[in-house]
């Protein structure tokens, strides 16, 4: 089927608006795809612009068929697939570029526009910020623009249809908003996509040696936010269960079940009960990190026999959790099963790790007394909490405990629990998170990466597994109080006082007003998460029992009568009204019509000017010269270029020519 040409005029009109918007459509994929992807559509719209003013040749079928194939063969060069969201949104960015390049046709450029509108959307696959939700907004008002040039909008200046394009989202908003809120919403997405590799995410890992938690020490990228119903827990209890690892083969500690753990009864649990929601950002794993210990949490997360929560699928986008915890915990008897494990060691330790074990057992060898011997060991000797210590040659443990003497939190928990273990008391390691900042804006804690976190557990008979952490005996300041740290020129922590900071604070007022700003931005966000991307069946359940709404057929009642007042606002908003015409000469000729209209002469809608006229002589021979040199001049005015001041008088004069009866 042959499609009518492009006429040049409305192309010329509408090509670099429309190149604009899509060259901003595809900005936003230059942070979550390979550059050259949407480099390809940047391309294609300055090709398309230059063959606009004969600067560029249009592309033929050939050299179509070719950057077809050379933009596939792109997209599969970086992703070795053209499904998935990389994938699939890569090829649709590339199909974009293509269909510019390729418009011969009307319907061609209404095809360009809507595919523009979808690929639009699928930056949502990438991001649901803010600053997105914004941007997405300003680049559909462009596209809108587009629309309504291609359809009437040539009287328009592109002020005027910018200006009716933003009017025009702007009436949407109210309507999405009513639909967002009281249409049915389902537990996760519409669709799933196959799952892209993970890639590009900062976190905790599944396993832990030496600088695996110290590349994470300096990033503020936020891991939670937590939302508490009644009193915050003082930083010495924030601490935020992870992955817990039982088997060291001399560097690394994993979790190494080989067989699984028995099931065990939940532990019995005292003390203060805080009640909180978590609000996790994605990190591609299934842990959810409870604050200890957690006592209750919804079905659809199951709680692994190590204490931490996992959910049922790794965490691909935010999810919020209601969760409480009691900071007390006792434990039942210790499987063999487990008790081998927590024992285990690789291999004969060090000659010196075991005469200082055996030193610390003569002083007294219950298990208690045993870790709080190494934890003055720790608090006592020249340890420094270091983001960068040296590297270590040969038995990492003995080397830290005996040479370097520097580390982070991962250091110092592996080498208190092979202490222990050395000792023939069971122990592990447990990573998770530890701290936060409290936003006195929003009234969260938020937990960043660089509050991530190891620490030791043992067993203690009658208590069962024990908190011990040895960063507390190092650096005190990490666990105590909520202080800003940093790497110092030998990688040493430096923590800043309360003082200082204040100090800080006062002498530098662009410091504290940029750490103002951006405690409200994160409290605008993690707003935006809650009320909006967190918007899921059970808060929606919650708001409409809020507005009285308790089943579905009330809400159908209530969805048809707020779709119906918007319906009536907008006929009104839109139903069209008498403005005063502008053109003078329209004016002019307006006036005659009702003349003639007044004598049963009425001009029909779709009815020429000339037309008109030449109805009239026929009807009314005596008002054929009067009305014709009227229309005639009126013609020559509006379109034909007649200067206007001399022309309008004359107009004027013929106009009072013609009799109102």
């Amino acid at each position: 089927m042959t499609h009518p040409p492009l006429p040049p005029e409305l192309l010329r009109r509408n090509l670099p608006l429309l190149c604009a918007a899509l060259a901003l459509v595809v900005t936003p994929h230059a942070a979550d795809l390979p550059l050259d992807i949407p480099g390809f559509v940047w391309l294609a719209c300055g090709w398309r612009l230059a063959a606009l003013d004969r600067k560029a040749p249009i592309p033929s079928r050939i050299s179509l068929l070719l950057l077809t194939l050379a933009g596939a063969g792109l997209v599969y060069l970086h992703f070795h697939k053209f499904y998935g969201r990389e994938g699939g949104t890569a090829l649709f960015l590339v199909g974009l570029g293509l269909k510019l390049l390729e418009m011969r046709s009307l319907r061609d450029l209404y095809l360009v526009v809507y595919l523009a509108l979808f690929v639009a959307v699928t930056e949502y696959l990438f991001s649901q910020s803010i600053p997105i939700a914004v941007y997405t907004l300003g680049v559909v008002t462009l596209l809108m623009s587009c629309l309504i040039g291609l359809n009437g909008g040539e009287s328009l200046s592109l002020a005027g249809r910018l200006r009716l394009g933003a009017k025009m989202v702007m009436q949407a908003i109210p309507v999405m908003v009513v639909l967002f809120l009281l249409l049915p919403r389902i537990a996760g997405p519409l669709w799933k996509l196959p799952e892209d590799e993970p890639a590009g995410k900062t976190g905790l890992s599944d396993s832990m040696e030496p600088g695996e938690i110290s590349r994470l020490g300096l990033s503020r990228e936020t891991a939670f936010r937590v939302d508490f119903e009644g009193a915050l827990p003082p930083p010495r209890e924030r601490y935020w269960r992870g992955p817990v690892f039982w088997r060291f083969d001399g560097r690394r500690w994993t979790a190494g079940y080989d067989e699984p753990l028995p099931a065990r009864q939940p532990p019995q649990t005292a003390g203060a009960t805080y009640r909180y929601a978590v609000t996790l950002e994605p990190h591609r794993r299934r842990w959810v990190f409870p604050l200890e210990t957690v006592e209750t949490f919804p079905a659809e997360l199951t709680r692994a026999e190590d204490g931490f929560l996992l959910a049922a699928e790794p965490v691909r986008e935010r999810r919020r959790y209601v969760l409480s915890s009691r900071p007390a915990a006792t434990f039942d008897t210790l499987s063999e099963g487990e008790r081998r494990r927590a024992l285990q060691i690789p291999g004969m330790p060090d000659e010196r790790v075991r005469d200082l074990v055996n030193g610390w057992l003569l002083e007294n060898p219950s298990a208690e007394a045993m870790a709080h011997r190494a934890l003055r060991h720790f608090r006592e000797e020249p340890f420094i909490y270091s983001l960068r210590p040296p590297a270590i040659a040969g038995d990492p443990v003995a080397g830290f405990l005996f040479d370097t003497r520097r580390g982070f939190c991962e250091h110092y928990a592996g080498a208190f629990v092979y202490l222990m273990r050395v000792a023939g008391i069971p122990a592990r390691v447990v990573t998770g998170y530890q701290g936060g900042h409290w936003n006195p804006v929003g009234h969260f804690l938020e937990v960043a990466q660089a509050d991530a976190h190891a620490w030791a557990e043992i067993w203690i008979d009658g208590n069962g597994w024990t908190r011990f952490d040895p960063t507390a005996a190092v650096a005190p300041e990490r666990i105590e109080r909520e202080l800003e740290f940093a790497a110092g020129a030998d990688g040493a922590v430096v923590f800043a006082s309360p003082v200082a900071q204040a100090w800080g604070d006062r002498l530098s007022s662009l410091r504290g007003l940029m750490r103002d700003a951006g405690l409200m931005w994160d409290a605008v966000d993690h707003a935006w998460v809650q009320w909006v991307l967190a918007y899921g069946p059970e808060n929606q359940g919650r708001f409409l029992e809020r507005l009285g709404v308790v089943d579905w057929n009330r809400l159908v009642y209530w969805l048809t009568g707020l779709l119906g007042l918007l319906a009536l606002i907008s006929f009104a908003l839109l139903w069209p009204r008498s403005r005063p015409v502008a053109d003078p000469a329209l004016r002019l000729y307006l006036r005659v019509a009702g003349k003639l209209e007044r004598q049963g002469l009425v001009r029909a809608p779709a009815e020429g000017m000339r037309d008109f006229a030449a109805r009239v002589a026929h009807t009314r021979p005596d008002l054929a010269e009067p009305f014709g040199r009227f229309t005639a001049l009126f013609l020559a005015i509006r379109y034909g270029g007649t200067a206007q001041a001399a022309a309008l008088e004359r107009l004027k004069a013929l106009g009072r020519d013609i009799p109102s009866r």
